[in-house]
């Protein structure tokens, strides 16, 4: 059977462990999930009802066109219908433009380390690709800007940065899009942009009409509670969203995911609240920790890049450490981040639970027995990216 050589260069998305068995591998009765980025209260009760009521109906196709959440969104945005596209989570969206965008033949540009998309999709599509390093877990986006050639089709910036959090405030960010060729694709991915608290934070939706080259990306699994459900959306150039029309599947957009993310956006203020608690508790395990001799990078998502060098146990067996006491969280070390951990910020039970565990491995507290080592590979295995 002949395949697309490409997909040689292309490794699958791996989940890791079920919950289900890490609690049977490891004994454990309760695991604080601190690892995939989402956060830890679910839709609100309005939109769970909604979802009941619509249970009924499953038997008939949704809306294509996602017409009445398009037409809230577009609203709230202050941007045309026309300027709005929606798909199975951002990712889609993201595989979509690479598909649209991309050829053998032209050039792409991301940070590194940031989201494990980006690399995959450009892969897929067989082209040269520029993965410009961080300064010291920075964007240098000068450095971004002289990555960019003649050939090259797509630029894609992570704002917050998944894993580490770093945040490009307005002013630099546009001064950086008007630095891109103007025939060159902008991809701003916000897949974490609503946790941000910074004063200087702006509504990016507006950017899309001064630079038809700009499309911005997000998520509604993130402050919404709907990462069950996979529903994402993009803002862009009518001309880009006609072009991803032509290729996104028939009726990608679930029934009940449209239902949940149109009825989730009537409620912002709490919303807002979320995103308080959240700026709360990564005040409160930053503080925490720094008390505690830890340094955090700074942070403007919903997560934590912990440095984990000089504890009792080795970096590279920490994220397992936390695991073997009820915590899951990422490894830096599945991420070019070696030497952290990515912590996902969760309620304050969570919190204490993480800072407790933390704590031990200062102080080389053994739990239920000695500190082990050799524990790297599974717990790189078991913590899922997003």
């Amino acid at each position: 059977m002949k395949f697309n050589p490409v997909l040689a260069r292309l490794t699958p998305y791996r989940g890791g462990l079920s919950l289900a068995d890490i609690r049977k591998r490891y004994e454990l009765k309760h695991i604080a999930i601190m690892s995939a980025n989402e956060v830890p209260w679910g839709p609100f009760p309005e939109v769970v009802e909604a979802l009941r009521s619509a249970v009924a109906g499953l038997n008939r196709y949704p809306d294509g066109t996602c017409a009445e959440l398009r037409g809230v969104l577009a609203g709230q945005l202050g941007v045309s219908e026309a300027n709005l596209c929606f798909g199975n989570g951002s990712c889609e969206l993201l595989m979509l433009l690479g598909e649209a965008l991309l050829t053998e033949n032209d050039h792409a540009v991301f940070p590194h380390p940031s989201f494990v998309m980006y690399r995959s999709i450009v892969l897929a599509r067989g082209g040269p690709f520029s993965a410009v390093p961080l300064n010291r877990l920075d964007y240098d986006l000068d450095d971004i800007l002289q990555a960019v050639r003649p050939e090259t089709s797509v630029v894609i910036i992570c704002n917050p940065n998944n894993p580490t959090g770093s945040y490009i405030e307005p002013e630099r960010l546009r001064a950086f899009i008007e630095g891109v060729p103007k025939e060159t694709a902008i991809i701003l991915d916000e897949a974490y942009g609503e946790f941000v608290t910074s004063p200087a934070r702006e509504e990016t939706a507006a950017w899309v009409a001064e630079y038809p080259n700009l499309v911005v990306l997000r998520t509604f699994s993130k402050l919404y509670g709907l990462a069950g459900l996979r529903l994402g959306y993009g803002i862009a150039d009518p001309e880009i969203v006609q072009a991803l029309d032509k290729l996104r599947q028939p009726f990608n957009v679930d029934s009940l995911a449209q239902i949940a993310a149109r009825e989730s956006l009537r409620y912002p203020d709490r919303l807002s609240e979320r995103r308080d608690r959240i700026a709360a508790e990564r005040l409160r395990l930053s503080a925490a920790l720094a008390d505690a001799g830890i340094r955090c990078h700074p942070s403007e998502a919903n997560f934590l890049l912990v440095d984990v060098t000089g504890l009792a146990v080795p970096g590279p067996e920490v994220s397992q450490a936390l695991l073997e006491r009820g915590i899951l969280t990422r490894s830096g070390y599945a991420m070019d981040c070696p030497g952290w951990i990515r912590v996902t910020i969760g309620d304050a039970e969570e919190g204490d639970v993480f800072l407790s565990a933390m704590r031990e491995l200062i102080h080389g507290i053994a739990q239920g027995g000695a500190l082990r080592s050799g524990w790297a590979a599974d717990a790189e295995s078991i913590s899922p990216e997003s």
